[in-house]
């Protein structure tokens, strides 16, 4: 397997006010919220960062509000809470960026100019209504693809996202070896960070914390909250293929929607996606399109065909469109 990972195609969140979050990263983002994005509203929604037309034909972002039962815990210190969901963003519309904020009684920090996670340029951080980390991204240079098909409000793909690890090395070996990753070697890399750039464009960011982040699915308290990332077609079932030969599953009762065992002191392991067909798949097969690293970090992949030679654009493919096909000579 080559390539590893090519970008971050969409991630989750938790919130306890689905109406409230809608209307807010609507306002913020300048999102559009899907109509029907497949999820019942009691569940929640999904938002795209341009026209909801590109769900439907690749080559774009989205994000999830997925409505939690529990009450989320309180707020982390502004950037320093995990996950962190950053987005780019052009240098040159920073002002307006804060402005927006501003405006609507944001928390969120001044520009910082850094290159302590693996690349140089200026953030903003910033919390959203349910306390929810983000972070406005403007590098010094953007990757090919980064503003394509920027939304209204002039917010691009993802750039990253920045989650706890309690041991980097544990963290360094499972994305090299399921992922194809290595981290990047640099000087400005601050202490106790591990960073893993994207083959497009893009990175995934790793601290040292003592514990994993109190939002982090793997807990097994706020479900379904996670992070999708991009695999060329011909490597999205063999990386599959290599966690379900060496991780365990989690056990998973569909009746009270709850994982067995304490999922901060389980290892990396595999688990049923909680769409419909993630659900037909794990009953065909017998193992979950979903994966957890070793800190409770919830990911699944998702398929990209190239424009042309580059994967600055692609089209996305999900477990939905080809599962069938794998199923008819795999299935349990």
């Amino acid at each position: 397997m080559t390539g590893g990972i090519y970008w971050i195609d969409h991630y989750t969140i938790p919130v306890n006010d689905l109406q409230r979050s809608i209307d807010f990263h609507e306002r913020i983002m300048g999102v559009a919220t899907m109509p029907d994005s497949g999820l019942p509203i009691q569940r929640g929604v999904f938002q795209a960062f341009a026209h909801p037309e590109l769900l439907l034909h690749g080559g774009h972002c989205h994000q999830g509000l997925f409505l939690m039962r529990e009450p989320l815990p309180a707020p982390q210190e502004l950037g320093q809470g995990f996950p962190r969901h950053a987005v780019f963003v052009r240098p040159e519309d920073l002002d307006e960026h804060v402005r927006r904020l501003d405006a609507h009684g944001v928390v969120h920090s001044e520009p910082i100019r850094t290159s302590a996670d693996g690349d140089d340029g200026t953030a903003i951080y910033w919390l959203d209504a349910d306390g929810n980390q983000f972070e406005f991204w403007a590098p010094r240079t953007l990757p090919d693809g980064a503003m394509h098909d920027t939304g209204p409000l002039r917010i691009g793909r993802i750039s990253h996202l920045t989650y706890a690890s309690r041991d980097l090395q544990r963290t360094i070996d499972f994305f090299e070896r399921y992922c194809g990753l290595k981290p990047l070697r640099s000087a400005d890399i601050a202490a106790g960070t591990v960073v893993f750039a994207l083959a497009a464009g893009g990175r995934l960011v790793f601290k040292q914390t003592a514990e994993p982040g109190r939002r982090a699915s793997g807990r097994g308290v706020f479900s379904d909250c996670h992070t999708a990332l991009v695999v060329r077609k011909e490597e999205f079932w063999p990386r599959y293929e290599r966690m379900w030969a060496e991780l365990p599953e989690w056990d998973y009762d569909a009746a009270t929607r709850r994982f067995a065992g304490d999922g901060v002191a389980l290892p990396a392991r595999t688990l049923v996606h909680g769409s419909p067909n993630g659900v037909k798949f794990h009953a065909a097969f017998g193992r979950g399109d979903d994966w957890i690293d070793p800190d409770c970090n919830l990911f699944h992949f998702v398929g990209g065909l190239p424009h042309g030679a580059s994967m600055s654009a692609y089209d996305r493919f999900f477990l939905d469109d080809v599962m069938d096909a794998y199923l008819a000579t795999h299935a349990r």
